[in-house]
């Protein structure tokens, strides 16, 4: 029986289709994945041609492939071919593991443009997922700008990270955070990005999260804190050309012991100095060693060559993580040399601006704005022994702040040029809806303290926060106390806001009710707690169990930060502990001394020939001095 061609060529195609089943590819790494079949696509690389993985890179992208880890966190600079490693990474799983994959950048425009200058290209570029996207230029519903659907009934999606709706209903194996540190902490107030987009990989039997990002401000940056998380940070170690000693590239400066070494601030004299022998290697020298480089934690004892076998820095075989973070920056990068990182620095050193960026994106190193606060122990170790008003301080405010079980109380002594002296410290506790707290506190403001000279002197104004959950009771208890300059504030925040507006009566109380510039008060305060010696603005503080060492805690519970935004340097108070009671106390009393605007010259006089200070008469308020 003869057959023919065409008959021949169908029987090999149903034995083939028939087989099918039963074929399976052979297992590849990520890596070897990417040597054979992945390419540099030329809209979206430095180099068009087939890609090459770098000896840094090989960890990761394996960590990006490896099932047996499920989370992977990459601090990165720039320049370390992290675009790069991320499209093949997701080449490698929609092609030889076949996994639905869902991919988020910061914006949905940013979205759509990695669309369409990455995956578009990378899709037309690499053969192997060309032939599962029959579709690919042309006009189709498994075809669109954040969603293609390939041939083997796999999907990508890439969406932004800013909306709640991107993070709900698709059911992946993969999850990719791209510039993890661009995306909003708490997404429409749903929770965070990576809480919510991970819940996407639940029944995955490989789930996986990809998190990278060049990192922002320290404290605040969310690939910092996924890296925290992890419990790891891997470094890239490569053996000193002279001595062979292992140790990650750190940037070093001027001032540091090791590193990048420059002289006269000319970029070609650049090298590198070993912290181990100190000998000095140029780019040259230390360039090759990459080849010979290990990934190691010395702090948790972990080290791995190519991201599937791990061990501890002794060799011993260890488990794999199921979590794991790097840490790589540009030194280490074939595409930049070490005189370009000089050549940069140069640039910035002299321009915070300038100085963030090269942090961020050169170093790949969180950015810790330079915050201006005072220590606790240097106000504490200051106080002084007085058990009367000192003769200097004519005159008494007191300052009350609101929280929700207690009122806490400071009461101050001023004198000429704001020199003060604090007094009294008290807090009182009960139920803020009732009125026996509120009576407590009549009780503490109507009491007087006793001046050097032998005089009494009452609280001549009070200053009580009314932005809390209590501001009706506030309101109330003002109202019939007004005569006695019992008054309700306000927090307004806003730079170049006067320290207390004039009073304002529409509210729902219609009392006398001050708002008080934070910002300007909170300068104010700052500096005079920075004064040194007893003078004019010289805060006082007396040596009392009621003025411990928890209070100078709150005293300096804030900080003073330069933020940049868009170029342009911006102010801002930062609370670097929890609680701040002591520093808002501070606050209101300055306000109240604002309100007072006393004559100093009068009230010492007056101190002087006079045995008790009383309340004056209720009258018409006057706000031009006291």
């Amino acid at each position: 029986m003869t057959i023919s061609e065409k008959q021949l060529a169908n029987l090999r195609y149903q034995i083939k289709q028939g087989l099918r089943p039963f074929w399976r590819p052979l297992p590849m790494t990520a890596v070897e994945w990417a040597d054979e079949n992945f390419y540099l696509s030329a809209e979206s690389s430095y180099l068009e041609g087939r890609w090459e993985t770098l000896p840094f890179q090989i960890a990761i992208l394996n960590s990006m492939g490896n099932d047996e880890i499920r989370v992977v966190n990459l601090m990165k600079s720039a320049r370390v071919g992290y675009s790069q490693m991320l499209k093949a990474s997701l080449a490698y799983m929609l092609e030889h593991k076949k996994r639905n994959q869902l991919l988020f950048q910061p914006t949905d425009a940013a979205a759509a443009g990695f669309m369409k200058s990455h995956i578009e290209s990378m899709i037309r570029d690499v053969p192997v997922i060309r032939q599962l996207a029959p579709w690919h230029g042309k006009k189709h519903r498994d075809n669109t700008l954040d969603t293609k659907k390939f041939s083997n009934r796999r999907q990508l999606w890439c969406v932004g990270g800013t909306a709640a709706k991107n993070y709900r209903e698709k059911s992946v194996d993969t999850v990719v955070y791209d510039e993890l540190a661009a995306f909003p902490a708490d997404v429409e107030k749903e929770g965070s990005p990576t809480f919510l987009g991970d819940r996407r990989l639940e029944g995955s039997v490989f789930g996986k999260s990809i998190r990278g990002s060049t990192p922002k401000n320290k404290h605040e940056c969310q690939i910092e804190r996924a890296s925290f998380e992890s419990g790891m940070m891997l470094r890239y170690e490569i053996p000193c050309p002279h001595c062979e000693e292992y140790q990650s590239l750190k940037w070093g400066g001027p001032d540091a012991e090791f590193g990048m070494k420059f002289q006269n601030d000319d970029p070609s004299t650049v090298a590198y100095l070993c912290e181990h022998c100190g000998c000095l290697g140029t780019y040259a020298e230390w360039m090759p060693e990459q080849s010979k480089g290990v990934w190691r934690d010395r702090d948790i004892d972990l080290s791995t060559k190519d991201g599937i076998a791990w061990t501890a820095i002794d060799g011993t075989p260890v488990d794999t993580p199921e979590n794991v973070s790097f840490h790589i920056w540009s030194a280490y990068s074939p595409f930049t040399e070490w005189r370009r990182l000089i050549q940069d620095w140069l640039k910035a050193k002299d321009d915070i601006g300038k100085l963030k960026t090269f942090v961020n994106t050169i170093l790949g190193e969180t950015w810790e704005e330079q915050g201006e606060r005072l220590e606790p122990h240097e106000l504490y170790r200051r106080r002084e022994h007085y058990d009367l008003i000192p003769a200097g301080g004519l005159v008494l405010t007191c300052s009350v702040d609101v929280q929700d079980d207690r009122l806490e109380c400071e009461v101050k002594a001023w004198g000429k040029g704001d020199e003060s002296w604090a007094l009294d410290f008290k807090i009182i506790y009960g139920d803020l809806a009732k009125p026996d707290i509120w009576n407590e506190l009549d009780d503490f403001l109507s009491q007087t303290y006793e001046h050097e000279s032998g005089n009494k002197l009452r609280i001549a104004c009070t200053c009580i926060d009314s932005g809390g959950h209590f501001t009706q009771e506030v309101y109330k208890f003002v109202k019939t106390r007004e005569s006695r300059r019992i008054f309700a504030i306000k927090g307004v925040g806003g730079v170049g806001r006067p320290i207390v507006s004039r009073p304002s009566t529409s509210n729902k109380g219609k009392i006398k009710l001050f708002a008080v510039g934070t910002d300007t008060a909170k300068e104010l305060v700052m500096a005079r707690l920075q004064v040194l010696e007893p003078g004019a603005g010289y805060y006082h503080y007396p040596v009392s169990s009621q003025f411990d060492e928890e209070f100078f805690q709150q005293l300096t519970a804030e900080e003073r930060r330069t933020r940049y935004n868009k170029g342009y340097a911006v102010l801002e108070w930062v609370k670097v502990r929890k609680r701040n009671e002591a520093f808002d106390l501070e606050i209101y009393n300055l306000a109240a001394r604002e309100i007072l605007n006393p004559n100093y010259d009068a009230l010492a006089e007056s101190v002087t020939h006079q045995a008790e200070v009383k309340p004056k008469t209720r009258r018409r308020m006057k706000m031009k001095g006291f």
